[in-house]
């Protein structure tokens, strides 16, 4: 991983962690999704102007990758509103971001897609992961398998399912567009198939919304009572993820993309104790502790 992916990497995970605690601090549905899709995507249509970029010219697999994503997007976003409807950010948030990095590993060595993972790469995932686990309990006695296997841990695996297909498609579909387009620079592959992307699930948002009467209800609200969160939450994630795309040209392995996106789960559980009044508990900062020190143990 360059110095350039690591800040990029950071950058995000801190815009990433922000627009969580706005989620969760609004009853986050649908509608609060597609109005932050509409947002995100509005940051970056400048690009259709000037990339130099055929869309319709490119090979299918450019096309069954984004289809990926749609659907992994719809995934995440679907069980993202239902898991913080029931479960605190602090305990939520680290659960969602652990598991892909179980996921993700599995993908790309059976696949064989990126470089194989340094050992310190492995025990640095292994620590983070294991910091993770330890995050949602209220003690240490609770470690538990019956405590990770219930309803709500489904939902949580079920966001995270979602996360390491969109995070390994975006990858793929970047690859194919650095293939088709060799003489670009990086920042225009990543910002043009960010914009392509981001439009394609925008519309789909928003088709999903206008065929739901309640989803419809909570359009109305949001524009009724002038709410600006969705649309602050959409700024904030365009920046986030169109940096991680880019901190993606430059990583051997896609995941260490998400080894390091780690580095918001301190800022989310700091932000939901804080801001949120959620309890403080000594699994919390053991937890947060063994991720900074598997993220330390990564790049060695």
């Amino acid at each position: 991983m360059t110095p350039l992916a690591f800040l990029l990497i950071v950058f995000s995970a801190g815009l990433h962690a922000s627009w969580n605690l706005m989620a969760k601090r609004s009853s986050m549905c649908i509608a609060f999704y597609a109005v932050l899709a509409l947002f995100s995507c509005m940051v970056w249509q400048h690009v259709w102007f000037w990339t130099p970029v055929h869309y319709f010219s490119l090979p299918p697999l450019f096309y069954l990758c984004i289809a990926g994503v749609i659907c992994c997007e719809g995934i995440y976003c679907t069980w993202l509103a239902k898991t913080y409807r029931t479960m605190e950010i602090s305990t939520a948030y680290p659960m969602m971001r652990a598991l892909p990095l179980i996921i993700i590993p599995v993908i790309t060595a059976l696949t064989g897609w990126g470089k194989p993972l340094s050992f310190c790469a492995v025990s640095g995932l292994v620590i983070v992961f294991t910091g993770c686990l330890l995050m949602p309990l209220k003690d240490f006695s609770d470690f538990h398998l019956k405590n990770y296997i219930n309803k709500r841990m489904l939902s949580i695996l079920l966001v995270a399912c979602g996360i390491a297909g969109y995070t390994i498609l975006d990858s793929q579909g970047q690859a194919v567009l650095r293939s088709a387009y060799p003489e670009l620079s990086k920042l225009t592959v990543s910002l043009s198939y960010y914009v392509f992307r981001g439009t394609l699930l925008t519309i789909v948002l928003f088709a999903v919304l206008f065929n739901n009467r309640e989803e419809r209800k909570n359009l109305a609200e949001y524009i009724r009572k002038r709410n600006w969160v969705p649309a602050l939450a959409g700024i904030f994630s365009s920046l986030t993820y169109s940096s991680v795309l880019v901190a993606m040209n430059y990583v051997t392995n896609v995941t260490y993309v998400q080894i390091f996106r780690q580095m918001g789960l301190v800022i989310g559980v700091a932000g939901g104790i804080i801001i949120l009044k959620e309890r403080c508990t000594a699994t919390k900062i053991t937890g947060v502790t063994l991720i900074l020190l598997g993220l330390a143990v990564s790049v060695l």
